[in-house]
């Protein structure tokens, strides 16, 4: 049969179009026992392209956006990628690498080029990757999601903390109970390990319970506490991450968890173990998780609020000693004043707890969510 010459030019470019995009995606095998994974890329102008988040299906990269400087930062292997958004450019350490078409953005996503998989990665990740027969041979990848969290229940033994209005309850005894209910639920409902600083009634220094999280290669940090005033009318929700105070209410709560270091850790020579070099080392380390520790803290508050109707008392900066040093993102809860007489009646009843597991669980779970690009 004689086929026209129109009909046979579409004919061939349908065929043509379909072979194109059959080769386009990309697979990458490693080199292990680990299932081989297949990067979906899309033509655009006769480029192909793929999402910037296939990287975190085949290399677990932990990948988030600078609105305000205009990158894209992809961690691979440990490493630091960023790339400059609207331009072909990336970066390495010192050195610019060009993928010859720009960064694209569409429908919410970023789409890089398919020559910085080919080209480029094989490049810099030369001892872990290599492009060969239209595959890429890769190293098995550094996981980096979330998967290990300390829960930290303030004070204990000795040290009883915030006492409530009737004198009846501490803040001890409020905060182990509530750790221990939200470690179930995280551990039941979430695929990590969880680790508590204490699971009795005893005094841990704040310096052994951030050195418990890194010795124990934490993901995140929360510490659980209660807060008191000398006002019985005070009450609320609020939640803290690690930096100078910035109001006299911070400051004034900072003072208060940072007592125990006065009163029960050795007084002005414990504090100075607090503010040596180590510690100060410690705290530019821990800056580098202040954006996450803040989107956690925020993400926790929005839940606890929203469950509880509690007033809605925000999220702080304070230098709390318990924070410092703590090389992952840290934050620190405060669920309510039992100096207060109607809080403290919340805070010990179990269905009140359990709004308050819940809210926290779905506060961790939503930064996890989006912390491991589950997207």
């Amino acid at each position: 049969m004689i086929i026209g010459g129109s009909l046979r030019k579409s004919i061939l470019f349908i065929l043509l179009t379909l072979v194109s995009f059959a080769f386009a995606d990309i697979t990458v095998e490693y080199k292990s026992s680990l299932a081989s994974e297949v990067i979906k890329t899309i033509k655009i102008e006769s480029v192909d392209y793929f999402n910037v988040f296939e990287l975190n299906k085949t290399f677990k990269a932990n990948i988030s956006d600078d609105l305000l400087d205009q990158r894209i930062n992809v961690n691979i292997y440990g490493e630091q990628l960023i790339f400059l958004m609207d331009s072909s450019l990336l970066q390495y350490g010192s050195d610019y690498f060009n993928m010859t078409h720009n960064i694209i953005q569409q429908d919410g996503k970023y789409l890089l080029p398919v020559e910085f998989l080919t080209k480029i990665l094989p490049h810099i990740f030369s001892s872990k990757i290599s492009w060969k027969d239209s595959k890429l041979i890769a190293q098995t990848p550094i996981d980096n999601s979330i998967s290990r969290i300390v829960l930290d229940p303030g004070h204990g033994g000795k040290d009883p903390g915030a006492v409530g209005y009737s004198k009846k309850n501490f803040e001890k005894e409020v905060v182990l109970e509530l750790a221990l209910k939200l470690k179930k639920k995280l551990e039941q409902q979430l695929d990590v390990v969880v680790l508590l600083s204490r699971d009795k009634d005893e005094f841990v220094s704040l310096q052994q319970r951030t050195k418990f999280a890194n010795e124990n290669s934490a993901d995140l940090f929360i510490s659980l506490h209660c807060n008191a005033h000398r006002n019985s009318k005070v009450d609320g929700i609020e939640v803290y991450y690690l930096s100078t105070a910035k109001t006299d209410e911070a400051r004034a709560v900072e003072a208060m968890e940072n007592q125990v270091v006065y009163e029960y850790e050795g007084g002005k020579e414990a504090v100075k173990k607090y503010d040596d070099l180590a510690f100060i080392l410690a705290d530019m380390a821990q800056s580098e998780h202040l954006e996450e520790s803040y989107n956690l803290g925020a993400n926790v508050q929005t839940a606890l609020v929203s469950a509880t109707k509690a007033y809605d008392r925000g999220v702080k900066q304070a230098n709390f000693y318990v924070l410092r040093g703590a090389f992952m993102p840290a934050v620190l809860l405060e669920f309510g004043f039992l100096s207060n007489k109607e809080e403290e009646k919340k805070l010990i009843t179990s269905s009140y707890q359990d709004k308050l597991i819940d809210s926290v669980f779905i506060g961790i779970r939503d930064f996890k969510m989006k912390y491991d690009q589950m997207q």
